[in-house]
Order: structure tokens, then sequence, then C-alpha cells
């Protein structure tokens, strides 16, 4: 089996939410829109994957589209979340980091007023990365680490595998419109960042560790050429 499933909350890759198999426990990456925890458990009975099976779940970032039922899962698997201390406050408010919300389009200022007027059901993370982290996954099976990589958000983290796969969610995103549809490997920007010379440095930090794949939250996955284009292209 894959090391990285991709899990579908809106469909054709529009916004996407991921697990990662480890050989103690598996781990969620990021819950989707509010009201996304049954689609979520629905897609793991898919696979195979028991819910007990889940030890983790990994919130990258504080917008709702990737957060929006962390509290939901939390209580039905049990299970510990993990964030960065940057972008806390969104899980603890059930509220989208606003002044963080950058359009990168004029178009988007109608998601920007969306995504202030929307809340999920707030929760404490229980894993809080600072500074500029480093958090080994091995106590789970996994092989590989969380790393800060700001720009989207202050406090976006991305996941690193040592298989060459790597979940870098909204550092960039592929396709049409929001994202996914089609032409998957088309790279563009997510319809906000915080600070875009923060996130090219990101980028670089993520092509460092030599992985050549890269899953996203919104299209993708794309391969390390895409997203070297994307990073000298658009950056």
């Amino acid at each position: 089996m894959k090391s990285v499933i991709q899990l579908s909350i809106f469909p054709l890759g529009m916004i996407n939410s991921f697990v990662i198999m480890g050989t103690k426990k598996h781990i969620l990456v990021d819950s989707g829109v509010p009201g996304s925890e049954e689609k979520i458990l629905s897609q793991l009975k898919s696979y195979g994957i028991d819910k007990k099976d889940i030890g983790l779940i990994i919130i990258t970032h504080g917008h709702i589209d990737h957060f929006g039922s962390a509290a939901e899962l939390k209580q039905q698997l049990g299970v510990p979340v993990l964030m960065h201390d940057l972008d806390a406050v969104a899980l603890r408010t059930g509220k989208s980091m606003a002044e963080t919300l950058k359009p990168n389009k004029r178009y988007w200022n109608i998601l920007k007023w969306k995504l202030i007027r929307d809340k999920a059901t707030s929760c404490e993370p229980d894993i809080i990365l600072e500074g500029d982290c480093s958090y080994d996954l091995h106590e789970w099976g996994v092989n590989g680490k969380v790393i800060h990589t700001p720009g989207h958000t202050p406090g976006s983290l991305s996941i690193m595998l040592a298989d060459g796969n790597a979940i870098i969610t909204d550092l960039a995103s592929s396709g049409i419109l929001l994202g996914g549809t089609m032409l998957y490997s088309r790279m563009k920007h997510p319809p906000f960042h915080d600070d875009v010379l923060t996130l090219k440095k990101s980028i670089e930090k993520v092509l460092v560790e030599k992985a050549d794949k890269f899953y996203l939250g919104h299209g993708g996955p794309v391969s390390r050429d895409n997203l070297m284009y994307y990073s000298a292209r658009f950056l």
C-alpha cells in the first residue's frame, strides 16, 4: 500500500486530506471543512483502514478548509491533534486566521469573506510546535518528520517522508479553479498567501529535502520538476 493516501473532501482534488500509513499507527493530515468527519471516516473504511488505527491528527495550518472537522475527529478517534503555535488560535476559536488572508487575485475576496464568516467547532491542540521546528514521526511507525514552512500562514507545516513523498498542502496548488478538477500538474497560487517571500524560502526548504512527489491541499500531487517550475515562475 502507498505511504500516502489522498482523501477527497471536495470532488476531483479541490480540497484534500491525507492519511500517512505507519507501521504502528496511521496519521490523518488535515480534516477538511466543517462537517467532513463522516466523509473522512467513510473513506478510511473504503481503504480498509480501521479508525482505531489512526494515532494522530496533524493540522497543517489555520484555514477552516483544513481544520474544519478537527474537533469532531479528535473526539471520535480519541487521538491528539498536532499544530504549530502560530496558527493554533484558529483551532482554539474555530475561525480562520483572517488577518493572514491576503488574496492572490481580487476575485478571491468573495471566498475570503466566506472563510471569515464560517466557524468550526473549536478545540485545543494537544501537541504544539514552536519556532522553526522539526518533529519526528517515528513514534507512529512513520519514517518522516513535520517541518515549519511558513508563507501561506505563519504556522504552516509540511510533512517530509523518507520514501520521497511530501505533503505541503497550500504552499502551492495545481489544476483549475480552486484546485484539481483537471490539469493536475498545472501549477498556480492557492487563493491566499501570508507572505510570498517567506513562502519562496519554504519552497526552497522542502526542495532541499529531496522529495520527488508533493501532495497538495488543492489539486496535485505534483512532481519535483512541477514544484521547481512554480518556484521559478511564480515566486
